[in-house]
């Protein structure tokens, strides 16, 4: 399915994937979890750090903070799109890592949301993948 156009920002789903992204750019890795079911699956391209399966709201706050540890300075640039029942957040983060290093990447992040918790994400290194 193509995904071109935003999502509703008032989309509850939406709303609530979106404001984990925007606790997680300021290093709120207890909000950014708050709303991960407890055994959620959580999936990142292995060729990302610490990349690959995450099982629970544990193991992905662990995931978070170390990902969020790396940055020295971070900027985050979100866009949702709604594609069936998922919500698929284009992520865009760059900055310089704590080793001076500066990144630019971004990446696509697929979310199935139910009863208000996120129950799986399962990230793309190519968002061209899923849009």
């Amino acid at each position: 399915m193509t995904t071109t156009s935003p999502a509703d920002p008032t989309d509850p789903d939406v709303a609530l994937v979106l404001a984990a992204y925007t606790a997680y750019a300021r290093g709120d890795i207890d909000a950014a979890v708050a709303d991960l079911d407890p055994d959620v699956d959580w999936v990142e391209p292995e060729e990302f750090p610490n990349g690959g399966a995450h099982r629970g709201r544990d193991a992905v706050h662990a995931y978070l903070s170390a990902a969020y540890a790396m940055w020295r300075e971070l900027h985050s640039e979100r866009t949702a799109y709604r594609r069936g029942g998922e919500v698929v957040i284009v992520h865009h983060v760059h900055g310089v890592l704590t080793d001076g290093e500066p990144l630019d990447i971004t990446a696509a992040d697929v979310f199935t949301v139910r009863d208000g918790l996120v129950v799986r994400m399962h990230a793309h290194a190519d968002p061209a993948e899923v849009l």
